[in-house]
């Protein structure tokens, strides 16, 4: 309320300027149109400094576009499909084309594997030795793989993360952690070594330890083979990844392991091996493939010329058949037709009881529309309540639901502008504010009665806009009917 003229003036004699600052600001505040205006002004630099900060624009924002999407694939997948689909065909024929390279290269592998004399050994020393056909052919084919990798805490000597290469049998790690560094201690203490001399390579074997020590972690790679140079560099550049990622949790680790899941896939990368090259030898297998087939195909070339004859005698039988068919089809397709002019009556009647079911529905938006606008509410002077369980708020909030439906069927969407007046007993400033209050009013009882609130929009009627014939000198409101 902005009171009378004469305490309007002591304000302004008060705050000056920043009165009609604040009176602007609040303008802009509630009208919706000015302040989405100003905030569109300075969202995307609002959006983009949040982002850079710490990043939890994205988090926030990851739901919402993830239901927009689902909402939008299940609204319309056809409209999804062939925005996708210059993506997805290539990809989709890469991956086929892939898979396909695969199956016959896997082909080829398993008949050499499963004919040839090598096979046929590894099979024997997978019998004797007690262990899988696949870990005797890998073992014999390897040059090097790593097999396990640990991240073990510096200070403490506890084991921070631990992961394996598949079919590896690995034995309680924790324990294996601790032995690389009671082995580092070990040394340190027996020998005599520089302060900041560390343990780097452990061989057992086949197997070699290769061990990175850094300022808070110590990385270990487990290897079975030959290790070639480059496994230490990754083992050096791994460590620095980890150091630079994880450096606040590693200073202040406390036996909490639960902050290293996320490493996972940086560890993983250390997980690397390489096979022996097989020599090119000459497609043995391949030519006895094609022999076979050529011996099919003459097999088969000596049955087609065997049922020739047979087929010869059965297409005369098939040509009378087929002139018998003839005359049943002729028959049929009269009986069709007559089928087909049936349907075409039912759809014309169809066609003309829609034509009078629109003609219907929009009789229903014309005559609805017309006591909705005609429908008026007076208060009493200075009063602005509405409550829902009037009998005219209940009459209005039915046929406003009525014509809800009627749009609906029709494909329209439908708007009603609440438009509240004031007589001029008052100021223009309370005026205005009274008339926008009995418009809000009343829409609020309209949604508690049932009206969804998109349908609804309040207005003062001497709001700027407002056409003058919608203005009324008068304690009421006014309804105007829109449909889209």
């Amino acid at each position: 309320m902005q009171g009378t003229p004469d305490i309007a003036q002591l304000r302004h004699l008060l705050f000056g300027k920043d009165y009609d600052a604040l009176l602007a600001l609040k303008s802009q505040i509630e009208n919706t149109e000015q302040y989405s205006a100003s905030v569109a002004s300075v969202i995307t630099e609002a959006l983009a400094k949040r982002e850079s900060q710490d990043g939890t624009i994205s988090t926030v924002l990851a739901p919402t576009i993830e239901h927009a999407l689902t909402h939008a694939i299940k609204s319309n997948p056809k409209h999804i499909a062939d925005v996708l689909y210059p993506v997805m065909g290539p990809a989709i024929r890469k991956s086929i084309q892939q898979a396909l390279n695969e199956a016959l290269a896997h082909f080829n592998q398993l008949l050499e594997q499963s004919l040839s004399l090598r096979s046929w050994k590894w099979r024997f020393d997978a019998w004797r030795t007690g262990q899988s056909y696949a870990q005797i052919a890998l073992l014999r084919t390897l040059i090097y793989q790593v097999e396990q990798v640990f991240l073990i805490h510096r200070e403490t000597g506890l084991l921070l993360h631990h992961i394996v290469s598949e079919n590896v049998i690995s034995k309680d790690p924790a324990i294996i952690s601790g032995m690389f560094t009671a082995i580092q201690d070990f040394i340190q203490d027996s020998f005599a070594v520089e302060g900041d001399s560390n343990l780097d390579t452990l061989r057992l074997g086949e197997l070699t330890v290769l061990i990175e020590h850094g300022p808070q972690a110590v990385l270990a790679l487990v290897v079975r083979g030959c290790v070639p140079s480059e496994l230490r560099t990754l083992l050096a550049e791994t460590s620095e990844t980890v150091h630079q990622q994880y450096a606040p949790i590693l200073k202040t680790y406390q036996g909490q392991n639960a902050d290293f899941i996320g490493i996972d896939p940086l560890l993983h990368d250390c997980l690397v091996k390489k096979h022996k090259i097989k020599e090119k030898r000459q497609p043995w297998l391949a030519y006895l493939l094609l022999i076979t087939i050529a011996c099919a195909l003459s097999w088969w070339a000596y049955q087609y010329q065997q049922t020739q004859a047979q087929l010869a005698e059965e297409a005369l039988q098939a040509k009378q058949a087929i002139i018998e068919q003839l005359q049943q089809q002729q028959t049929q397709q009269t009986a069709l037709q007559a089928s087909l002019q049936t349907l075409l009556d039912k759809q014309q009647q169809q066609t003309a009881q829609q034509t009078k079911q629109i003609t219907d529905n929009a009789n229903t938006i014309a005559t609805l529309t017309k006591q909705i606008e005609s429908t008026t509410h007076t208060f009493e002077k200075a009063k602005a309540t509405i409550t829902p369980d009037q009998p005219d708020i209940i009459a209005l909030s039915k046929q406003i639901v009525a014509l809800l439906q009627a749009a609906q069927q029709a494909d329209n969407i439908l708007q009603i502008m609440i438009l509240g007046n004031a007589d001029t007993s008052g100021t223009d400033d309370i005026n205005q504010h009274i008339a926008q209050q009995r418009a809000e009013n009343l829409r609020d009882a309209l949604i508690k009665s049932g009206i969804p609130a998109f349908v609804l929009v309040a207005y003062g009627s001497n709001q700027p806009g407002i056409p003058a014939t919608l203005q009324k000198n008068e304690r009421s409101i006014h309804y105007r009917v829109s449909l889209y």
